[in-house]
């Protein structure tokens, strides 16, 4: 039996830690203006809520978002914000002007180019050597809070979007990693299969076990101690030892 490897085609990508880096000093004023901005469009419709109530009512939503992410599950932006307003008050998106929920979501979703995340500082030079070595490329990306569309804009703003073949985000799939099933859509959309493709990523759940789960190789962008579930194939501490890995893998 013949003992060569396959080869790679196709090289998948996380986003959030692993191409961008958050941070709290972005992330909390990112929130606030959510908040903020929720309370300012619910003051000029009629409608009297505190801030205490908005941002204990955002929790909520959130807490049960990311239980919903927990079972691989997610939910569209749009029923994101409707669930945000129903924390705030029962029925409050049902009796809310149209305009006024429509402006709540844009500056929901609008906070996340005021307080924009920073790109990795090596993410432009991997991906580039990635599609220099002719691989197909995607993105598979929990969204969290900030919706695929938004994410759209700012990879095309930061240079990061043309590298992609395909864009995946959980929102838009209602799926979220490590679900087998939002890797191999993704592979689907590029004619990719998942034994000749390799997931990088930072998260030892939703990267590692979710791209071995659906039959991918994963790196492992190791950014802080902790165990994993299924070993990865390659671990790397940035993403300047990318191609070096992908080399001892396939070499």
């Amino acid at each position: 039996m013949s003992s060569r490897k396959r080869p790679l085609r196709t090289v998948t990508f996380d986003l959030w830690e692993t191409l961008i880096r958050d941070s709290m000093e972005v992330g909390a004023p990112r929130m606030q203006v959510r908040l903020n901005e929720t309370l300012r469009i619910l003051r000029e419709s009629g409608l009297a809520f505190s801030s205490e109530g908005i941002a204990e009512a955002y929790r909520r939503c959130q807490a049960a978002l990311n239980d919903l992410r927990k079972r691989e599950g997610d939910a569209p932006f749009d029923e994101q914000v409707d669930r945000f307003l129903e924390e705030i008050a029962p029925g409050l998106p049902a009796r809310l002007p149209r305009s006024a929920r429509e402006q709540i979501a844009a500056r929901y979703a609008d906070s996340y180019h005021e307080h924009p995340p920073r790109i990795d500082e090596h993410a432009l030079a991997a991906l580039e050597g990635v599609r220099a070595r002719g691989y197909s490329m995607a993105l598979i990306c929990n969204t969290g809070s900030t919706p695929g569309k938004t994410q759209r804009v700012f990879m095309e703003q930061v240079g990061l979007a043309r590298f992609f073949d395909t864009l995946t985000f959980s929102d838009e799939e209602r799926l979220s990693k490590p679900a087998a099933a939002i890797f191999h859509r993704t592979l689907e959309r590029i004619g990719g299969a998942p034994h000749e493709a390799v997931h990088v990523g930072d998260h030892p759940r939703n990267d590692v076990l979710g791209a071995k789960r659906a039959g991918l190789k994963a790196v492992w962008l190791k950014r802080k101690e902790g165990a994993v579930e299924v070993e990865p194939d390659a671990q790397i501490a940035s993403l300047n030892q990318l191609l070096d890995a992908l080399d001892r893998l396939w070499g």
